[in-house]
């Protein structure tokens, strides 16, 4: 999945693997057991842009095997599609995506580094 277009901001956790948090203010508010000197994770957050989940080249891919499985190898080579018209599937599916497909409401993280507490973080 492509990272274009995709919001990137910060988040952090307690466990280094649920970042379900985007502050540090949020992270200390759902854990009332941290104190200064607990090791936490702050990372990078990536919302991914959901109209990389499927590509023309997968539908066309789609058409040529349920065609397989219809007509054997009479079949084969089915669809014939050119640059142009994958393309112009492309745009279709991501303007579909865009129409009805709501925002992702998780991120992917990446790049975890633990952050020390200290008493000024409360």
């Amino acid at each position: 999945m492509t990272e274009e277009n995709a919001w990137t901001g910060e988040c952090w956790s307690a466990n280094d693997e649920d970042f379900n948090c985007v502050s540090l203010a949020d992270l200390l508010n759902e854990n009332e057991d941290l104190k200064p000197g607990d090791t936490v994770y702050r990372a990078q957050a990536i919302k991914p842009d959901p109209t990389g989940y499927v590509h023309a080249r997968d539908v066309i891919e789609l058409l040529g095997e349920r065609a397989w499985d219809d007509g054997g190898e009479h079949a084969e080579g089915w669809p014939d599609i050119g640059k142009e018209e994958e393309e112009e599937l492309n745009q279709l599916l991501e303007s579909w995506i865009r129409k009805h497909c709501p925002t992702t409401t998780w991120w992917r993280v990446k790049d975890s580094t633990p952050y020390v507490l200290t008493e000024s973080d409360f």
